[in-house]
């Protein structure tokens, strides 16, 4: 039976159902003509939620917190011209965290660049550095239909289990793109061979390992584990700890990772390596001879300097062999999943004897921790290293929490302890940008049933103040922990905060804003937090809000650095005191 078709819609049909077989669920959408076709297939397919967006910032951000919370690809559809462009910060940040986007782009016909053509630039491959697939659909044509279901299946592999992360098609169309504006006739019994649901080839290399030849190699080793923030599997946790204990290695979780909260690796984690590793006298004498890392780079710049400086082997252990080392001082790099890494080691049986290295900073961590809860209970309304940890406190039990770039990343990095409860963690440190911020936790909060926390700090918040729109169209919930200290806290702490003539200006750049209002027009609820007990109260009461919740806590900056300063200096002062004391014991 011949029916009239328009090859367009036709198109772009058969894309978007065979992406909803292989399991994408969520699509968003920014208005546009030239993406159309594209448009009403999503919304014409039942299998999607669909989320439109005006800003197309916005709409790629809350698509990569929507993927990150559920794991699984998310698409993004915009039309020609500069509303490409727009996507770019989002794919960066999803790119380098390998989270799964489906990046579909409208476009004029190739006839048409260069020519004046209304919304026409070259996007050809325009995201080629941050991108793992780019495949240009060519104009759509009854004759090659399979192409387009072969795209559809390319482009999910790649991005879910191939090389996850973003992927990129572009669409150019002619116009007519409405579905009752025929352009060809096509035989039915052609379209059938599509409802085949076939499966697809799911391949990865992993790295090839000897583990009793590396078991061997660990044992009696002064080793050390580094754990960085990138998405492990639900029995990582065990694993690891049982991997540690076999070969009495501390264990460092970044501030920017889950396995920092929850009760499975209390015992030989060092939540304090971050003040520890300041001292120079911890430096020399606990520089270790096998250093492990898991996943990404830490999150702190000492800790980043004190891997750079070690003389130890260093060996990086994550799923696809990326390359997670500023200081391209590592030598080998795994390709391996972490949980079968631990796995083979631990069945290997080998371990070590001796405690003494993984007892030193166990006695070390348990220093530091104490100074560090004196400052912590004595620290005066509003610290910002408080505002973290009484963050934590007050969470429910199976919350989402949010960190922001910049100085809450690091606050929390310092200043949390582990603890029992069982929170998931997320940040943006893939390209560490601040834009996006408000949009990535939105989506995270759509995506789950579970309380949903953002702190961050005024600057980003400013910066993507459009996100909050998500919360009133789509009725998200969400808490913002908003750190206010009227600028860019963090450059406080860098050599140019010296040059006051300049500094104020052009980088700590005050924005002098009552975000109430703004708030209230997108929905919100606004609440100026007065002091701790204040902030306790209004934290635990928004577990149950079903709108978004602004708690703004003024803070200052120069203060939050000189106790942050002090902490340290008091830490580094009481490990050199344990070092020399255990040299005076050898000796």
């Amino acid at each position: 039976m011949k029916i009239k078709v328009n090859k367009n819609i036709l198109w772009c049909d058969l894309f978007t159902k065979r992406l909803a077989e292989l399991g994408v669920k969520d699509v968003c959408i920014s208005a546009g003509s030239r993406s159309t076709p594209l448009t009403l297939s999503f919304n014409m397919n039942k299998s999607f939620s669909v989320y439109r967006f005006v800003d197309e910032r916005s709409s790629a951000f809350f698509a990569l917190g929507l993927a990150k919370k559920s794991k699984s690809p998310v698409a993004i559809v915009t039309t020609s011209g500069t509303a490409v462009a727009e996507l770019y910060p989002a794919i960066i940040e999803a790119f380098y965290q390998r989270i799964p986007l489906i990046v579909c782009t409208a476009d004029r016909p190739k006839f048409l660049l260069g020519s004046g053509a209304n919304q026409t630039i070259n996007q050809n491959n325009i995201y080629k550095n941050h991108i793992r697939l780019f495949i240009d659909a060519g104009l759509p044509d009854v004759k090659r239909l399979q192409s387009i279901y072969l795209i559809a299946n390319k482009s999910f592999n790649v991005c879910k289990y191939e090389n996850p992360g973003p992927v990129h098609i572009n669409f150019p169309f002619e116009k007519p793109f409405e579905p009752d504006a025929f352009t060809d006739i096509v035989d039915e019994s052609e379209l059938k061979i599509f409802d085949k649901k076939e499966p697809i080839n799911l391949k990865k290399k992993e790295s090839k390992i000897n583990f009793q030849n590396l078991a061997n190699k660990l044992k009696d080793k002064k080793g050390l584990i580094l754990v960085g923030s990138n998405g492990y599997e639900k029995d990582f946790p065990k694993l690891l700890k049982n991997f540690s204990q076999q070969f009495n290695f501390p264990i460092y979780v970044d501030g920017a990772s889950s396995l920092r909260l929850g009760k499975l690796l209390i015992g030989n984690l060092i939540d304090n390596f971050t003040a520890i590793v300041r001292s120079k006298s911890f430096q020399k004498y606990f520089d270790p001879e096998i250093i492990l890392q898991f996943g990404s780079a830490p999150t702190s710049n000492v800790i980043l300097e004190f891997f750079k400086n070690s003389k130890a082997e260093k060996i990086l252990l994550n799923n696809f062999g990326d390359y997670f080392d500023p200081s391209q001082t590592s030598k080998k790099i795994l390709s391996i999943n972490p949980n079968k890494f631990c796995s083979e080691i631990i069945l290997t049986g080998i371990k070590s004897e001796s405690k003494d290295w993984l007892n030193n900073f166990i006695s070390m961590n348990k220093i530091a921790a104490s100074f560090k809860n004196k400052i912590i209970e004595r620290a005066d309304f509003p610290f910002e290293g408080r505002v973290i940890t009484e963050t934590i406190f007050n969470l429910p039990n199976k919350a989402n929490l949010f960190i922001s770039n910049s100085l809450p990343i690091r606050d929390f990095d310092f200043f949390v302890s582990n603890s029992k409860k069982d929170i998931s963690l997320f940040t943006n440190r893939g390209a560490s940008g601040i834009d996006g911020i408000n949009s990535t936790a939105f989506g995270i909060a759509q995506k789950s049933k579970q309380p949903t926390y953002l702190i961050i700090g005024d600057l980003a918040f400013f910066h993507d103040l459009n996100g909050l729109y998500a919360s009133l169209k789509y009725k998200i919930p969400l808490t913002i922990i908003l750190i206010n200290n009227n600028g860019g806290g963090i450059f406080e702490s860098l050599p140019i905060s010296k040059y006051d003539v300049y500094f104020k200006e052009n980088f700590v750049m005050p924005l002098n804003l009552d975000f109430k209002n703004i708030v209230k027009s997108f929905g919100g609820k606004f609440i100026q937090i007065k002091n701790w007990n204040h902030f306790s109260k209004e934290l635990k009461q928004t577990s149950k809000s079903k709108n978004l919740t602004v708690l703004e806590i003024k803070t200052d900056a120069k203060k939050s650095k000189l106790i942050r300063n002090d902490f340290w200096q008091v830490v580094i002062e009481q490990i050199d005191n344990y070092i020399n004391e255990i040299k005076y014991q050898r000796d």
